[in-house]
């Protein structure tokens, strides 16, 4: 006969038990407690937004030119571009990426990474170069951001030194920057730069958070440029001064205006209006090149490098969310008539990570590494997220209506 101590043991440990697989299930199933204040307020703005654009003229006829951000080939990596097989991975995600249907990819080549001088410079032009022969090669797009390497964040290895910089030197190598890419990739589209705010946060020129000298930059690199059949354009996050943009498109020989969208609180969406509108009236193409859902409800300094915000995105009970702000940001696109829509972090096309006890206390840089080696795997597997998946679907749903 059993003690009745051995069978409180028992009873207390199956118990434990039945409590621990019932938090994870309910913690794979749903929004974890902490989170879903953020998650429904999140939910709301973006619900919001599209009951206005609901009651707007979606051009159903419009075609959108549907991209992803080509995030092996992410100038941010440095010299891990130059290692054996990277170039081989870039084809592979190349290959998956056509497989949903995408038609353009968005590639980061950072300052100052592709200017000579640069440590392996003629090595960085030699990938590149290659990158943009196997995007050709699959009937795609090639859009390039020239932007600035995120040296001193978790969002780069490269340490780079940015202090001495001048306005006027910055403006000379921009453009040497800007003809370099030009003469060796002829892209489709090449982003002078699009969040003034983050350049001049991480290069520490305060001119560039002025509209005025912002358009001197664009006008500088602009003046006698050959850029052949590639169009050149500019613009700002979907948080940012529209006063760039209005003094892009009255100022400057611009194709078309760039806006990138991450926070969505408030009425943070509606600028994609308000910006659209403005490029529209001037005559000059527009363009989402960058995109995510940014998990914040409130604004946060610097938007484009906080690592405890972008952690967040990891975790797989985001994902009906992500989906919902990607069809919204579609359908925003038909209302005002955007020509290229590219998501950011096409990584979780492949792979989320669950939130549980050990992975809610990793910081961004280790639960980018869990999901990325979750990714590689399915990438050579061919797997898809639901996220994948649902961006798959969108873009059959544009294919359907031009054949219907």
């Amino acid at each position: 006969m059993k003690s009745p101590l051995l069978i409180a043991i028992i009873l207390f440990l199956f118990i434990l038990f039945l409590a621990t697989v019932l938090i994870l299930g309910i913690l794979r199933g749903n929004v974890p407690r902490e989170y879903r204040e953020l998650y429904s307020g999140l939910k709301a703005s973006l619900e919001d937004y599209e009951r206005h654009l609901d009651s707007k003229n979606v051009n159903e006829a419009h075609r959108i030119i549907f991209g992803a951000e080509l995030l092996p080939a992410n100038a941010n990596r440095g010299p891990d571009l130059l290692n054996p097989g990277a170039i081989e991975g870039v084809k592979t995600y190349l290959d998956r990426l056509k497989e949903l249907g995408v038609q353009g990819v968005t590639i980061a080549i950072n300052y100052p990474l592709y200017l000579q001088g640069f440590d392996r410079y003629q090595e960085y032009v030699e990938f590149y170069r290659q990158v943009a022969e196997e995007v050709r090669a699959r009937g795609m797009k090639l859009d390039v951001e020239a932007g600035v390497v995120f040296s001193g964040t978790p969002f780069s290895r490269l340490r780079l030194n940015y202090s001495g910089l001048t306005f006027e030197d910055y403006k000379v190598k921009k453009r040497q920057m800007i003809i370099n890419i030009l003469t060796s990739l002829r892209p489709d589209y090449l982003t002078i730069g699009a969040e003034p705010d983050t350049e001049s946060g991480l290069l520490g020129l305060s001119e560039l958070k002025n509209p005025e000298k912002y358009v001197e930059l664009v006008n500088y690199v602009l003046n006698g440029l050959e850029k052949g059949v590639t169009k050149i354009g500019a613009g700002i996050g979907n948080w940012g001064n529209i006063e760039y943009v209005k003094r892009f498109c009255n100022e400057t020989g611009l194709d078309f205006i760039v806006i990138h969208v991450y926070p969505v609180f408030g009425k943070l969406l509606y600028n994609i209006d308000a910006v659209s509108e403005i490029a529209r009236r001037h005559g000059k193409k527009i363009m989402v090149n960058e995109a995510w859902l940014y998990k914040v409800d409130r604004s946060v300094p610097n938007v484009a490098a906080t690592a405890e915000v972008f952690r967040l995105d990891a975790y797989s009970f985001w994902a009906p969310l992500d989906q919902l702000f990607l069809a919204v940001l579609v359908k925003s696109a038909r209302v005002n008539g955007i020509e290229y829509v590219s998501p950011f972090w096409s990584t979780y096309f492949f792979a989320y990570v669950d939130y549980n006890w050990n992975t809610a206390r990793l910081s961004y840089s280790e639960l980018s590494e869990m999901v990325n080696r979750e990714a590689v795997k399915n990438i050579m597997a061919g797997k898809f997220s639901s996220t994948g998946e649902y961006y798959r679907k969108l873009i059959k749903s544009q294919e359907q209506d031009a054949a219907g």
